[in-house]
């Protein structure tokens, strides 16, 4: 029982390695399965348990449309740069959308770095304001690998996009603070290979997963 429960989490691992392209909208992500997504994204690990971040869920379509326009910024090996030939990041055109939008509470973030930060003096290299820069960014790492594998268990295909144009995207959502992170949910789309793009088909390249060593101390 235990050996089949970690062979499926280490399957879900894995499939959540990859990042999917092309989705079947014709399909609802359950309210069941919504509700347990934002329960990874908003109850996971955070510094002292700061809110670092607020998590945008969007499934409407008009919007999701909208910032997928504004994705575009990757080049196949043959695009030239100067003519703005790059493709956009379609994995952002799932059945659910989720933005992660810089946040913190003023009070506790930079009680918290401001004390470390006089605590350490000159040995530290950071600011305070730095320093919460850093715990925000651990924060929505480790929200996004949250909503990763969840979804991934859950049987859906993920994407995260970091290559967006972040001004527009936040007059679009009408959001004060800084846009952190894309990040696809969905169905994926039966019989097409997962690098293709939704729009127009053109296969994204798939790059192997680079040793990371590991220090095992027993």
């Amino acid at each position: 029982m235990i050996v089949n429960k970690n062979k499926e989490i280490f399957k879900a691992i894995h499939r959540s390695q990859h990042c999917q392209r092309n989705w079947d909208l014709s399909k609802k992500i359950p309210q069941a399965d919504l509700d347990l997504i934002i329960e990874a994204a908003t109850q996971c690990p955070s510094k002292q348990n700061i809110a670092y971040y607020k998590a945008h869920f969007i499934t409407r379509r008009d919007i999701i449309e909208n910032i997928h326009r504004k994705t575009q910024g990757f080049y196949l090996n043959n695009a030239d740069p100067q003519k703005n030939n790059a493709l956009t990041n379609p994995q952002v055109l799932a059945n659910l959308l989720v933005v992660f939008e810089s946040y913190h509470d003023d009070t506790n973030a930079h009680r918290n770095a401001e004390n470390f930060s006089q605590a350490h003096g000159t040995d530290l290299a950071y600011s305070a304001n730095d320093l919460v820069k850093r715990d925000q960014h651990m924060a929505v790492g480790i929200a996004a690998g949250y909503v990763n594998v969840v979804s991934s268990m859950l049987g859906y295909g993920t994407g995260c996009c970091a290559c967006f144009e972040p001004e527009p995207i936040k007059k679009l959502l009408n959001i004060k603070g800084d846009v952190m992170l894309l990040m696809g949910v969905g169905f994926p789309q039966k019989g097409i290979n997962r690098r293709a793009h939704h729009k127009n088909g053109v296969m994204f390249p798939t790059f192997r997963k680079q040793n990371i060593e590991t220090v095992i101390w027993s």
